[in-house]
């Protein structure tokens, strides 16, 4: 009966170490699954973090090329347009005061009335530019909201993984040890 109890004390004695084993295996595997899964859920984040980053400096660009345009185009096209205006109007004015100086009166008239229509298209080209301009900013300004949205979205869904896979390990392990 001693041999017996012998052979039965070394059989537990093995299983215990084996069991012992395949924990510290469990485990370890565990551990390696869980350091992939946040290695994973931080490139995820630093990817989208990235792809928010590039998608930022593209807006800030699109807004840098929409002010500079509308500075050329204010300082040569839009004064060139009132310059030509006023030459036009000037030209006219005079035009019609030497050829009509018996009528003088209607020439004066003439003169304000064209000075008039080429300050209304002073003030129209004016305020088109600043349309044009309030377009850009808000145009650049939604491409910006919507880059923050996409990177909060892409920030959110990596946290709710990283949560996921902290809680779903978590647990395994509650199951493994019994705890709760």
């Amino acid at each position: 009966m001693t041999e017996d109890n012998n052979n039965l004390e070394e059989e537990t004695t093995n299983a215990v170490e084996h069991t012992a084993e395949a924990v510290t295996d469990s485990a370890d595997a565990i551990t390696d699954k869980a350091d992939t899964l946040k290695e994973n859920a931080s490139e995820a984040f630093d990817t989208a973090k990235e792809k928010a980053s590039e998608l930022a400096n593209d807006a800030k660009e699109v807004l840098g090329n929409v002010k500079d345009k509308a500075t050329e185009f204010i300082n040569e096209d839009a004064k060139e347009m009132l310059g030509n205006a006023k030459e036009k109007a000037t030209e006219f004015a005079d035009a019609a005061k030497e050829k009509a100086s018996h009528l003088a009166e209607d020439a004066k008239e003439t003169y304000t009335e064209a000075k008039e229509k080429a300050q209304e298209f002073a003030e129209e080209a004016s305020e088109k530019l600043s349309e044009f301009a309030d377009e850009a900013k808000e145009k650049a300004s939604e491409f910006t909201d919507a880059a923050e949205d996409k990177l909060e979205d892409l920030a959110e869904d990596a946290k709710e993984t990283y949560t996921e896979a902290k809680e779903k390990t978590k647990g395994f392990f509650q199951k493994l040890f019994g705890k709760k």
